[in-house]
């Protein structure tokens, strides 16, 4: 058993450069939500079912613990209609569950301000994994999700890959696939590396956080047409690198592999 994607997370203290850096990559981005109470705000970015949410940690906090050395991707949000009672299926596979918790943002429809509403239960698979889980509710989905397709200015209309790094892919896969499973269809594909496969890939350097135990480690996008979407990223000056039928950017702000494919 395995459950679906809600969203990704990449945590940073740095929220304007990064957002910066990824408008300039071509993302539209959501203006800046806030949460209240817990000393962090956002930036959305859709992609059909799933959306990738810029976290940023702007003062001390519950947050403050997912924060590692630079901008990273941290976190995963499972889809549910139900946080309570997919936390403790989760848990009958062996994973940890804590309890469910309330949380509220303002958000601003049409000009209007309203509080989205959900409902988390974070979850911690059982092997050892630098992954922050937890299952996200929409009690609110029309004020979260917009009405009509999204197709970003690079051209990337759906999350096509997560990538997921460890020792060896069979040990990412052995840690994180009981909640991820393999993805594919409507869901970004799990691609299970391991940290001498994602260095070789995405040449990142030797002193990265591949070393580090199962974690996620990179987004690929899929764009309507790649052509135009190197033609975007050359316009706008993004360093970027073309490996077959794949762009690769690694920014410097943005710390972890982002690829667009047709």
């Amino acid at each position: 058993m395995a459950f679906p994607i809600d969203h990704l997370f990449t945590v940073t203290t740095e929220r304007e450069a990064a957002r910066a850096a990824l408008a300039g990559m071509g993302f539209e981005l959501t203006e800046r939500g806030e949460h209240p109470g817990r000393g962090t705000s956002n930036h959305l970015m859709f992609f059909g079912r799933c959306y990738w949410e810029l976290l940023a940690i702007d003062e001390p906090g519950p947050a403050s613990a997912l924060l590692g050395k630079a901008t990273t991707l941290m976190g995963c949000a499972l889809r549910t209609g139900d946080a309570a009672r997919d936390a403790a299926a989760a848990a009958r596979l062996g994973a940890s569950a804590g309890a469910t918790e309330a949380v509220t943002r303002p958000v601003r429809v049409d000009g209007q301000w309203h509080t989205a509403r959900f409902t988390i239960a974070p979850i911690a698979p059982a092997a050892p994994a630098d992954v922050y889980f937890f299952f996200c509710q929409h009690l609110t989905p029309e004020l979260v999700w917009p009405h009509e397709r999204v197709v970003h200015p690079n051209g990337a209309f759906r999350l096509k890959a997560l990538y997921a790094v460890g020792p060896s892919g069979s040990s990412a896969e052995r840690a994180l696939s009981v909640l991820l499973g393999s993805g594919g269809g409507e869901e970004p594909k799990i691609e299970y590396l391991s940290a001498d496969t994602y260095r070789s890939r995405f040449r990142v350097p030797s002193a990265s956080r591949a070393e580090a135990p199962p974690h996620l480690a990179g987004l690929g996008f899929q764009v309507e047409d790649l052509d135009r979407c190197a033609a975007y990223l050359t316009k706008q000056r993004v360093p970027h690198r073309t490996e077959g039928r794949e762009i690769q950017v690694l920014s410097a702000v943005v710390k972890h592999p982002i690829v667009f494919a047709a």
